[in-house]
């Protein structure tokens, strides 16, 4: 890291940046200054440092602003933050091998507001790691274990600094925060806004209290809110109302649909829609469309590289011409995967920027906005996780009494298509073994049995009239 970048990361987490009475957090309506923020960090700071030779930490919260504090703290340390919000299973931990778990509380409480959980008792060098690596993304997991990404300062400052990830504020941005600490997004959601002297309201999930939403739009006047196309969906389809007073609605982690779009210009939403594309191993996004209002293709592009992005389109093997490898580099891709603690798959780097290939399939419009077209190896997101159908397909085409499987997806949700056996043993005794098969995908799934799989006139299966099927049915025994 250059000297001005060095510069710059303190700017952003010292504590000259963290002594003001100004609010920058704002969580089940208690709000929380910089100073308040800043001495809950110096307390992770503290115990931080009566764990000599710690690198990585774990931290654990009962609160989001716990995670946000923790990470501050940590990376004052000069440490990694790996944030632990629950999602995280023994061996995606394995991966990075914290040397200290810690657990940060709210900053109301009585007591000491950070406790020591766990100090590894085998702890690794402190020099496993290059200095510049400071958090952890980690990949879905689809097929296999979850990967950890190694997420450097630069590849924060670029995502701090990236100026087509902006939207046009009055003054210093407030942003409407929904992310899980777990998850990527969580950099745009929290810490993007605050490096610009912004604030972050956290909003209340879709099933805790969405009818919440406005009036913290309202109160706070929050300019953008990043949410899983799903969640849009929902909320589009369900309570509009709910996002009308944020002027910014950005959707990331999974395809976002044009009928979502269409529905929510339906409703009388005047939003401004931004679709964002960017894999986990690139720190949070690499790509931006913004929506014009009459939109009106089958599916929305993930458009353009964002400032600092280079994307390189390669063929795509045995894919149609039309379709393109995407990949993409600069500094916003992370610095490889992590190992047991080490960094055992480091990015390749050409031409001094590092480089990630997606695996993802595209298709450019004469504009020169991509498409998003699928994926190499079989994959599709559901839910924001990504999953291998092969796999899927594989394992249920396994079972006794199962002559096929294929996995359909479209705006509607995902459902996996069993077609059985002539000769196959009690129809529930198989849907009890299919099921859980199939949550161990996704939750998102939906199991259809049929003993017959439709066809069109070229002898393909019919996967539209599959998928009616499948939605009618759902929506008869609501």
């Amino acid at each position: 890291m250059t000297g001005a970048e060095a510069d710059a990361w303190q700017d952003v987490i010292g504590e000259h940046r963290w002594r003001s009475a100004g609010t920058v957090w704002v969580e089940e309506e208690v709000e929380y200054s910089r100073e308040q923020v800043g001495a809950l960090a110096a307390a992770v700071e503290r115990a931080v440092s009566r764990c000599e030779g710690a690198r990585v930490v774990c931290l654990r919260a009962d609160t989001r602003l716990g995670f946000f504090a923790g990470q501050l703290g940590v990376w004052r340390a000069g440490c990694v933050a790996v944030a632990d919000d629950g999602s995280l299973a023994a061996d995606a931990l394995d991966r990075v091998r914290p040397d200290l778990t810690l657990s940060v509380r709210g900053t109301d409480g009585e007591g000491e507001p950070v406790q020591e959980v766990h100090r590894a008792p085998d702890r690794l060098p402190a020099d496993r790691l290059p200095a510049d690596v400071v958090a952890v993304n980690f990949t879905s997991g689809s097929t296999g274990r979850r990967k950890a990404v190694a997420v450097t300062r630069s590849n924060l400052l670029a995502l701090f600094g990236c100026r087509g990830l902006d939207v046009p504020t009055d003054g210093p941005p407030t942003a409407g925060g929904f992310a899980a600490p777990a998850f990527d997004g969580w950099w745009f959601d929290t810490w993007k806004a605050a490096a610009a002297g912004g604030r972050v309201v956290r909003l209340p999930h879709v099933n805790e209290d969405v009818f919440a939403w406005p009036e913290l739009a309202e109160r706070y006047r929050i300019d953008r809110v990043l949410l899983p196309a799903a969640v849009i969906t929902t909320v589009v389809g369900a309570m509009p109302e709910c996002l009308a007073g944020i002027p910014w609605i950005f959707s990331g982690g999974e395809q976002f649909h044009t009928a979502t779009y269409r529905q929510a210009r339906d409703a009388g939403l005047a939003n401004r829609f931004v679709n964002l594309y960017g894999p986990t191993e690139a720190t949070f996004a690499t790509h931006r469309y913004d929506l014009p209002d009459g939109f009106a293709a089958d599916a929305i592009p993930i458009g353009f590289p964002l400032d600092g992005c280079e994307q390189t389109l390669l063929p795509a093997g045995d894919s149609p011409d039309h379709l393109r490898h995407l990949v993409v580099s600069g500094p916003l891709v992370c610095a490889g995967y992590l190992d047991e603690g080490r960094l055992t798959e480091p990015f390749p780097t050409r031409a001094g920027r590092t480089t990630y290939s997606t695996g993802d399939l595209v298709q450019q419009e004469p504009s020169g906005a991509l498409v998003y077209a699928g994926r190499l190896d079989s994959q599709i997101k559901v839910n924001g996780s990504r999953v291998d159908t092969v796999a899927l397909q594989t394992a249920a085409t396994g079972l006794a009494g199962v002559l096929d499987c294929r996995v359909a997806q479209d705006v509607r949700g995902t459902v996996a298509f069993v077609h059985l056996a002539p000769d196959a043993p009690d129809e529930e005794a198989l849907r009890g073994r299919l099921e859980p098969l199939v949550r161990s995908f996704s939750d998102a799934i939906r199991l259809h049995l049929v003993h017959a799989f439709p066809t069109k006139a070229g002898g393909k299966i019919d996967f539209p009239s599959l998928l009616d099927d499948a939605h009618t049915e759902r929506a008869g025994n609501r």
